[in-house]
């Protein structure tokens, strides 16, 4: 008879365990909450409503792959007894983490008269928001005072300069530089937590470009040699005066030829790897990239004249 009392008890623990295990439970609601982190929350039961009967109510969290008990057999475990209140519509946090970050699940458990019974459960995935850069914030940059755009081609103000905005890592790459881009230059970052960030502002100057005020001066001297990277048929429609014709695309042959195959092919001499060099094209962006070839030749003093053809055309009214 012993050994069938045992087998009865464990039988009827076994009972007890699947009663609640196996009832299929009733989602009731999902929702996300986002905090602060150190801000108090409340974190609603949704699956809890007044009515007849006896209710259970227990609280998991669960987090990836594991899930612990926050509420059980009436009252908190370990980890969040004396930061949380409990309430059978929800359960009150004094205070919390990132480490708070997860779901937290209601199960609600209603017994009625004559031993009929109903699981019903609420979720609420909570994200701790932490103001020390989670979630990651993002960049945005101003020029002159004006939102940059991600793409520079579908805003006039930007379309003549080419740029790429990381916003995840608030980078600003000008590439090339042209004379529409020396401007001031600001950022903002934020992350839906704290308050805005916003930089002081940078005006960009760039090495190795020159103004117009610097070209007419090089031009009216003759002190520098004047490259034109357009295709021919845009030079057809106008040029600096006392300039030479290399598209950019053989700018680097041209420059690596020797002197008297250059001057065969083009009419003058090859500059030197000191002389003032000058390229342009229409908008700029051919000259910087014509400058940075001819530097890494060796010509130290290659200059990129921002404005080009655009810029000279329309201040010399041609």
């Amino acid at each position: 008879m012993a050994g069938s009392g045992a087998w009865g008890r464990v039988h009827l623990l076994l009972l007890s365990v699947s009663s609640w295990s196996l009832i299929s439970a009733q989602l009731l609601n999902t929702q996300t909450i986002q905090v602060p982190e150190n801000d108090q929350i409340e974190i609603p039961c949704a699956a809890y409503a007044s009515q007849s009967g006896t209710a259970r109510i227990e609280w998991k969290f669960e987090k990836g792959s594991s899930i612990a008990l926050v509420y059980y057999d009436g009252k908190f475990t370990d980890p969040y007894k004396d930061r949380a209140e409990f309430t059978p519509t929800g359960i009150h946090f004094t205070s919390v983490t990132r480490k708070d970050t997860g779901k937290y699940i209601c199960e609600v458990l209603w017994t009625r008269s004559g031993g009929s019974g109903q699981l019903r459960k609420s979720e609420v995935d909570l994200i701790v928001q932490e103001t020390d850069g989670s979630p990651p914030p993002t960049c945005q940059y101003y020029r002159d005072n004006v939102l940059m755009t991600s793409n520079p081609n579908v805003n006039k103000k930007f379309r003549n300069s080419c740029y790429a905005i990381n916003t995840k890592t608030g980078v600003l790459m000008n590439e090339p530089v042209t004379s529409f881009d020396m401007r001031d230059y600001f950022c903002e970052a934020q992350n839906n937590v704290g308050t805005t960030q916003k930089s002081e502002a940078i005006h960009l100057e760039a090495r190795n470009v020159i103004s117009y005020k610097d070209m007419k001066v090089l031009v009216n001297s003759g002190n520098a040699r004047i490259i034109d990277v357009r295709l021919p048929e845009e030079v057809a429609n106008g040029r600096i005066a006392n300039s030479v014709n290399i598209p950019v695309a053989e700018v680097e042959e041209a420059l690596k030829m020797d002197p008297e195959t250059f001057k065969m092919k083009y009419g003058i001499d090859k500059p030197r790897m000191d002389d003032n060099l000058i390229f342009y094209c229409q908008r700029g962006r051919r000259a910087a990239e014509a400058t940075k070839i001819a530097i890494n030749l060796g010509y130290t003093k290659a200059h990129n004249y921002a404005g080009s053809y655009e810029e000279w055309s329309e201040k010399e009214g041609n």
